[in-house]
């Protein structure tokens, strides 16, 4: 049996068109596996961000409470050094 060049470049068309499909079908499974793994790493982020900010947060309002109470006792301060 012998092989015609139109026969052998068929079937190389055939191999390649399966061969795409293939990686076609891989590609629909890797970018769910994307999509994923970007939820959990935003997810993760969030929490990580939660955690830091949350001492962050209370921190600066401990501040700001300081501040105000140093100040009204210096107001007082000078109220009581004017008279």
């Amino acid at each position: 049996m012998t092989w015609a060049p139109q026969d052998i470049m068929m079937g190389l068309y055939i191999a390649v068109a399966v061969m795409l499909i293939v990686a076609l079908y891989h590609i629909i499974f890797i970018a769910v596996d994307a999509r994923k793994v970007a939820r959990r790493v935003e997810r993760v982020t969030r929490e990580i961000e939660t955690v830091i900010m949350k001492p962050l947060s209370m921190t600066d309002s401990a501040l700001e409470w300081m501040q105000s109470f140093l100040q009204e006792k210096a107001k007082k301060h000078h109220t009581k050094k004017e008279k």
